[in-house]
């Protein structure tokens, strides 16, 4: 359960679970207990085995017998994201009520954990060599499939869509939800997603953009980013705008300076990335 998971080690203010391997519904059950009880800032990484299609909270989709993965619904907004071992891999960030802080960003602004973590990964690709597109945004209905789908706080190289985000709210709590696309899924599993979405299958991820990138490594590099972000929120610091200095892991980060460095923008009103 997610109780007795909350037992990880920390990234100082990030409480960060071991990486786990598990099925969809284990996965999705681990991260919905954390919106109910996480206590602390929490992050974790997995991956899904066997592979699973998510569907976000709000998507419609009959689902017929004898796939050859498994179908989940996500507690977050979104569409529909395959995911398996050897070419994707997920992560959750939860914010307790109160984790950031009092200042007036961490009190009104809805979309704060969701820049935080999308701002923590951009800094952690920088620092491993990837250049990242501009921020982009595309009508979000033109899609079921998440992975061709554009939103500003998604992360995209060389036109390729790299990482997925979406967030949702519950007893005041925030789960962020993250896909990393390492490269294009079997065809074997990709054939039966459009069959099932109507929709052909766009999406090459990271090997698309020319880049490999170890997990573990983009995953401990984000994580500190995180940290700093959250720590500079908490002393009253405001984000700032793309192209602004990155406060690095340890460092006594100023008010002015920001968590990191992809152009993000906040989230007016409700859209399927998130249920508030």
């Amino acid at each position: 359960s997610a109780r007795e998971l909350l037992s990880g080690d920390r990234v100082s203010v990030v409480q960060v679970l071991p990486f786990l391997r598990a099925a969809g519904g284990a996965q999705m059950a681990l991260d919905d207990g954390l919106l109910d009880e996480a206590e602390a800032v929490v992050g974790r990484r997995y991956t899904w085995a066997p592979p699973a299609l998510s569907l976000g909270k709000f998507q419609e989709l009959d689902v017929v017998p004898g796939l050859p993965f498994e179908v989940v619904r996500r507690p977050t907004g979104g569409r529909a994201v395959l995911h398996g071992e050897g070419f994707e891999w997920s992560f959750a960030v939860v914010f307790p009520e109160g984790s950031l802080g009092e200042g007036a960003e961490a009190r009104h602004d809805l979309a704060l954990p969701y820049r935080l973590v999308s701002r923590s990964f951009a800094a952690a690709f920088a620092e491993l060599g990837v250049t990242l597109d501009a921020g982009r945004e595309a009508p979000y209905q033109r899609s079921t499939l998440c992975f061709a789908s554009a939103l500003r706080d998604d992360l995209f190289a060389r036109g390729e869509k790299i990482v997925a985000i979406a967030q949702a709210r519950r007893g005041g709590r925030v789960l962020v939800h993250g896909s990393v696309l390492e490269r294009r899924p079997p065809d074997e599993l990709t054939a039966v997603a459009e069959t099932l979405l109507g929709e052909p299958w766009s999406g090459e991820g990271l090997a698309g953009a020319g880049h490999v990138i170890d997990a573990d490594m983009l995953w401990r590099r984000a994580l500190a980013r995180l940290d700093a972000g959250i720590r500079l929120v908490q002393r009253g610091g405001r984000l700032q705008e793309a192209g602004s200095r990155v406060p690095e892991p340890g460092e006594e980060a100023k008010p002015d300076d920001t968590a990191a460095s992809a152009e993000t923008g906040n989230v007016e009103g409700r859209d399927e990335r998130s249920d508030t």
